[in-house]
């Protein structure tokens, strides 16, 4: 996931928004219900790098949240770690050299275990 540009958040309209779901909240994470004050974060539900895609503004207070620091780096972490694609394994190699000519000679063939993915 690229990062965006933090440039409309340094504005004062902003600083209105965030005034505006800091009050709407009560000054509590809108998640695990921690009196903040002022110190809390204001994140968009839809992620600002999705919301040309679902027509919704930057500053719409409808699609903000008033979190705690905890709750809030948890959810852009998995936010994050959702956009990875996992790396497939590489099955692992056993060290004894001529093991596949002794395999060949046997005529055995090496099973190779594979992960189930979900999907």
């Amino acid at each position: 996931m690229a990062r965006t540009s933090t440039a409309p958040l340094k504005t004062a309209r902003w600083a209105a928004v965030r005034a505006f779901v800091a009050h709407r909240a009560s000054f509590r994470c809108e998640h695990c219900n921690v009196f903040l004050g002022m110190a809390g974060d204001v994140d968009h539900v839809v992620p600002r790098s999705a919301i040309n895609a679902c027509g919704i503004g930057v500053f719409d207070p409808s699609n903000c949240q008033y979190l705690c620091q905890s709750c809030h780096s948890t959810k852009t972490n998995a936010e994050r770690n959702a956009g990875r694609e996992k790396r497939a394994r590489v099955p692992r190699r056993t060290a004894l050299k001529g093991r596949g000519a002794f395999l060949d000679a046997a005529g055995i063939t090496p099973q190779i275990e594979q992960e189930e993915t979900p999907c």
